[in-house]
């Protein structure tokens, strides 16, 4: 009998253990009572994002919104708690929930934690919440009295167009939050946190002379842009360009596309190169800071290769980095390809060859690919062209300025072979095109699209 209770007994804490899921560490049950300011985006615009702003212009408003934050629960990097806002008379719900990560003040040894954080309830939409976690001198917008003390800044916007801005001391459950991931957060959720609240001062694009090029350290070959058997480089004949004021700041951004080239003399068989990169330059004051990531997108990056006379593509690879995406990685990407035919000019024009291109440069296949190492052709037949589409995975970040390849970019290989039953060489003509679209910010709408052609001729031979 006894043992039959202690069975009973045992099995019913089971059940009870059991039933209970295991939960996110609660940091603190405690509350965090914060006050800030709540005002129209317009008017966020007149006193903070013109040449006549001062740092202090907010600063000097009265105190019309109260939160009281709650809930705060952390596992690993996630992040998720509870606020009430109390402005404008009525009481809004966050229900905050998202991922830490480094902010871009840590280059500079700060230490600044801030989150890709979203509202669940839909309610506001959150531009920055950051851990700022230092006493070196900080920028703050609310309450100079935490520019050099650890504190907390939770920025939002709401569905009537509101600006609220709540700084506070640094709440004790989040005195000792650290990330070890070195993963990027998008830079419009950390420094460039305003671009959708704040007009640019100036919006333009700039044309990309020397002196451009010097500033974003892109340095062109030169070798002529028609010259095979070299690595040439080219550069878009315009650089994209926005300023703002932010307080006292005056914030220039440059985004410059560009890229290189190589195609060889065909004998038997011979690799050819077409690649995309970026250049891009972010200052504050007219000073450059490295550790800031432009807000420029680039998507829909099409690479194309074609090529001519007794010529034909048998291999090709993508390579690059792309968002997250780098050598090894695999991922789908579109792919766009013309297959050799007969019924072809046996000597294509570059016109022909430009014909062929753009007929399918915007059209394709998803294929899931391994950069830097899979064949991406759809067929395994022989093809004139070869194209691949990075559809919309992000490229924004910069090529070093001593020319590591350490920013994003896009490589299409092709290994061309001679392909004729006659036995003799000839003069042939090749073609190889970019295309691309440019964002501004993580969900902007479209700034440019553009494209680059290249042409050139090249001897193949059995």
């Amino acid at each position: 009998m006894k043992k039959g209770i202690a069975s009973f007994l045992l099995a019913a804490v089971l059940m009870i253990t059991l039933s209970f899921p295991v939960q996110a560490q609660s940091i603190d049950d405690g509350e965090v009572i914060a006050k800030g300011v709540a005002l129209p985006i317009p008017t966020f615009n007149q006193l903070y994002g013109t040449p006549s702003s001062s740092d202090n212009a907010i600063t000097n408003l009265d105190k019309n919104v109260t939160a009281n934050i709650h809930d705060i629960q952390l596992q690993d990097a996630n992040l998720s708690f509870k606020a009430e806002i109390n402005y404008n008379n009525q009481v809004k719900e966050l229900d905050a929930t998202g991922k830490l990560f480094k902010g871009y003040k840590q280059e500079d040894s700060i230490n600044s934690i801030v989150g890709d954080i979203e509202d669940k309830g839909n309610h506001f939409g959150i531009l920055l919440f950051e851990i700022y976690n230092d006493k070196a001198p900080d920028k703050v917008i609310t309450n100079d009295n935490l520019a050099e003390t650890p504190h907390l800044k939770l920025y939002l916007t709401d569905q009537e167009d509101n600006v609220i801005l709540l700084e506070m001391e640094l709440p004790e459950q989040l005195a000792h939050v650290t990330v070890t991931n070195d993963e990027a957060i998008d830079t419009t959720k950390d420094f460039f946190w305003f671009i959708n609240v704040i007009k640019p001062y100036e919006k333009r694009n700039i044309p990309t002379d020397d002196k451009m090029k010097k500033m974003l350290g892109v340095n062109p070959t030169e070798v002529s842009p028609t010259a095979v058997g070299y690595f040439s480089d080219w550069t878009h004949s315009t650089t994209y360009y926005q300023s703002f004021y932010i307080g006292s700041d005056f914030v220039q951004t440059y985004s410059l596309p560009y890229g290189s080239w190589k195609a060889l003399d065909v004998t038997n068989q011979s690799t050819w190169t077409n690649s995309f990169k970026i250049a891009e330059h972010t200052t504050v004051n007219g000073v450059t800071n490295r550790s800031i990531d432009n807000p420029f997108r680039y998507r829909n990056v099409k690479l194309s290769t074609g090529v001519g006379a007794k010529s034909t593509i048998v291999f090709a690879m993508t390579d690059g980095r792309l968002s997250s995406y780098a050598t090894g990685s695999s991922l789908t990407l579109k792919i766009a390809e013309k297959l050799w035919s007969t019924a072809l000019p046996a000597a294509p024009s570059i016109s022909d060859i430009k014909g062929w291109i753009n007929a399918i440069v915007d059209a394709g296949t998803d294929k899931t690919v391994t950069l830097g190492s899979s064949n991406i052709k759809l067929n395994s037949n022989p093809t004139v062209v070869e194209g691949a589409n990075s559809k919309n995975y992000d490229m924004y970040r910069y090529t070093d300025i001593n020319g590591a390849n350490t920013g994003h970019n896009m490589v299409l290989q092709t290994t061309v072979q001679y392909d004729s039953t006659t036995g003799t060489s000839a003069t042939a003509n090749g073609v190889m095109k970019v295309k691309w679209d440019v964002y501004y910010g993580a969900t902007g709408s479209l700034y440019d699209s553009s494209s680059k052609d290249i042409s050139f001729t090249y001897s193949v031979k059995p």
